[in-house]
């Protein structure tokens, strides 16, 4: 029976085993078919969509076959077409399939999960979840192809390998969720100085606007005061003023009997000078040789000033009841 190569194509170093896994593909020489025989030659020119082609005609032509379903299967997993080759391979390990079809089946659908999961795992961001679902998808099948066929060494190898795999896909998930947790509560740290930094600077604006608002309402009460001040003063002086004019009124309305009086005196002491001869003073110098109402003058002085208007009116009642003789 002719062999052809699974993992001839694969690069990456974790799949090392791989490469030493071999899939069955069709004996053409046991049902003959041009299709399958031209879809055998394609592939071994590494024509994976040629032979595809071939293979696909095949499975038309002979439906029930598992050996065209696995062919088909080998040439989808070359073109990287996983999940159409890995519903091949699941036809190609259904009964009434042989026993050695259905283990090159397993085996190959082993392969196809395999190279899915190592796309996951080295994505530029890692599906670790996904990854280890589709190692544990190929472990399984690497198992079912054992039990069918045990001893297989490669489907032994690429087991262990695939387990392994699962192993480093769970580290590195804890790695990156204790990663983002970290992440997480570093934002969170960010976001709650963030926050208490804007609560900060809000109670310092108020408490800005506050001292704002008092510096106001104090110059508004200084200024108020001043106001009240200057009203006050001017009050003050407005009453000041009030109270010198009517003190210069009484002064005046003082000061004018006065001067009636010494109009008066003045007029009688002409009027006397013609009828009498003025006598010379007995004591010069002394308030003794004063006239009489003279002296009552002085003597109403020293009682104050209420006496001596009250002496001024007598005097004046006397005068205009007394006669003046003139003397021209």
């Amino acid at each position: 029976m002719k062999r052809l190569t699974a993992g001839a194509g694969v690069t990456v170093a974790s799949l090392i085993w791989l490469a030493h896994g071999h899939a069955a593909a069709w004996d053409p020489f046991v049902v003959e078919n041009d299709h399958v025989a031209a879809g055998n030659e394609r592939m071994g020119e590494r024509d994976a969509r040629g032979a595809l082609t071939h293979y696909d005609r095949a499975a038309r032509q002979l439906p029930d076959r598992a050996e065209v379903h696995l062919n088909r299967g080998l040439a989808l997993l070359e073109a990287g077409e996983m999940d159409r080759a890995r519903e091949a391979f699941l036809l190609a390990t259904e009964p009434p399939a042989e026993s050695a079809v259905r283990a090159d089946a397993y085996y190959d659908l082993g392969l196809a999960f395999y190279r899915q999961a190592d796309a996951a795992a080295s994505a530029e961001e890692p599906n670790h979840q996904e990854a280890q679902r589709l190692f544990r998808e190929a472990a399984d099948s690497f198992r079912q192809s054992l039990r069918i066929r045990p001893g297989n060494a490669d489907a032994g190898w690429n087991l262990e390998l695939a387990l392994r795999r699962i192993r480093e896909q769970e580290q590195e998930q804890q790695e990156q969720e204790q990663e983002q947790q970290q992440q997480e509560q570093q934002e969170q740290e960010q976001q709650q100085q963030q926050q208490d930094q804007q609560q900060q600077d809000q109670q310092q604006q108020d408490q800005q606007q506050q001292d704002q608002q008092q510096q106001q309402d104090s110059q508004q009460q200084d200024q108020q005061q001043q106001d009240q001040q200057q009203q006050d003063q001017q009050q003050q002086d407005s009453q000041q003023q009030q109270d010198s004019q009517q003190q210069g009124d009484q002064s005046s309305d003082a000061e004018e009997p006065s001067q009636d009086e010494g109009t008066r005196e003045g007029g009688e002491s002409d009027g006397s000078e013609g009828q009498t001869q003025e006598q010379p003073p007995t004591n010069e110098g002394t308030m003794e040789g004063l006239p009489p109402e003279h002296q009552r003058v002085l003597d109403a002085l020293e009682q104050g000033e209420d006496n001596l208007e009250r002496h001024r009116a007598r005097v004046r009642a006397q005068r205009e009841r007394r006669r003046v003789e003139q003397d021209w």
